[in-house]
């Protein structure tokens, strides 16, 4: 029996990453009915999988005149393949994958990951004029091709509120931890000793880095036993240069990562030897009712975590109580250790919620109906 060809595709996500990779093609792949490919930024540490096939983009970096032509690589690849059901993965090549569908009739799925032209405006990466052309080209390139599109896939309940384009039903496929083995919940709760500290994933000004740090170092003042690991990609230079420059001899603080992608079992391994995991996103970044796939990645763990007191964070955190909240700007060091080595976490509720598994059978639904 001749298997449905996929393609998931993306620019700037690495091809080994976890949403494209580790969840989309491996819970397609465990069907054994498609022919898996994904399309994404080249990785140095390109997964072994034989159901599925990687076609690497690159190397070029983020802003640069070759990612202005990235979206024709794309182009020509999914030409190449001729998939019947091809999953868009960022808007930068919504109109080569709208072009798809119009020439040669395939399927077509837009995977909403963030709200780009929002978070486009918000972020200080271009100057005013330039980010303020963008958001407004991003988005009226969603608005104008979403009917195109076969259905429309939601990382962010949020988003349902926040884009107007969304006039068909799309399916909230939340972030949530798919690692090699499950999780259960422990009835007895756990303790943490508090000296290991964990920031993982993206590494910026705008997701807490340098709190992280304030933090660390404040902790370690008091028990010269508390170190801090930071790893992840840092997609600012400056940001990166000052990073580099806060932890220039401070051994207590290790960056593992921030010039080039970690592979994310890399990350999973650090948090599983984490006793805090570290989640201080500031407001003008992070929606507010945003989840960080870091709350899924460390609940599913049962890692304690430090969270900014966002409130929406904070109820997802209670319902497993899962951490301690905190103001990076003041708080008393002694207390916060004191609270993160006697209190008890993970004494009730469910963490298995955290777990892709539970977005798997939506998904396998979605494009089985295209399938048909």
């Amino acid at each position: 029996m001749e298997k449905t060809k996929v393609v998931i595709a993306s620019i700037l996500k690495p091809i080994d990453d976890t949403r494209m990779y580790e969840k989309f093609g491996l819970s397609l792949g465990q069907t054994n009915e498609y022919e898996i490919n994904i399309i994404g930024f080249a990785s140095k540490n390109l997964p072994v999988n034989g159901s599925i096939n990687f076609h690497p983009l690159g190397p070029f970096q983020r802003m640069s005149f070759k990612r202005f032509w990235a979206p024709l690589s794309v182009w020509r690849k999914i030409v190449k393949l001729k998939p019947h059901i091809l999953i868009a993965n960022t808007h930068e090549i919504l109109i080569v994958t709208f072009l798809y569908r119009i020439l040669f009739g395939g399927k077509i799925i837009y995977d909403i990951r963030e709200n780009y032209s929002k978070n486009l405006r918000k972020q200080k990466v271009y100057q005013p004029i330039v980010r303020s052309v963008l958001a407004v080209w991003i988005r009226f390139k969603e608005h104008l091709l979403s009917p195109f599109f076969h259905a429309h896939i939601v990382a962010e309940r949020i988003y349902f509120q926040e884009l107007p384009f969304l006039k068909k039903k799309a399916v909230l496929l939340e972030n949530k931890y798919q690692g090699i083995d499950e999780v259960g919940m422990n009835p007895n709760g756990s303790k943490s000793q508090g000296h290991k500290l964990l920031y993982s994933g993206t590494i910026a000004k705008g997701y807490g880095v340098f709190e992280a740090i304030d933090i660390a170092k404040a902790l370690h003042e008091i028990n010269p036993q508390i170190s801090l690991t930071i790893i992840g990609y840092c997609a600012s230079k400056p940001d990166l240069l000052l990073l580099k420059e806060k932890i220039h001899d401070i051994d207590f603080i290790d960056l593992k990562g921030g010039d080039h992608l970690v592979p994310h079992h890399e990350i999973l391994g650090e948090i599983k030897k984490a006793d805090f995991g570290l989640i201080l996103n500031q407001p003008n970044i992070a929606s507010d009712r945003k989840l960080p796939t870091r709350l899924f990645e460390y609940t599913a763990n049962h890692l304690p975590i430090l969270c900014i007191n966002n409130p929406y964070w904070i109820e997802f955190l209670d319902q497993f109580n899962a951490g301690l909240s905190i103001d990076p700007s003041q708080f008393n060091s002694s207390v916060l250790l004191q609270n993160m080595q006697q209190q008890t976490f993970y004494t009730h509720g469910d963490t298995s919620i955290s777990n892709w598994k539970s977005e798997e059978p939506k998904f396998l639904q979605l494009i089985a109906s295209l399938d048909s």
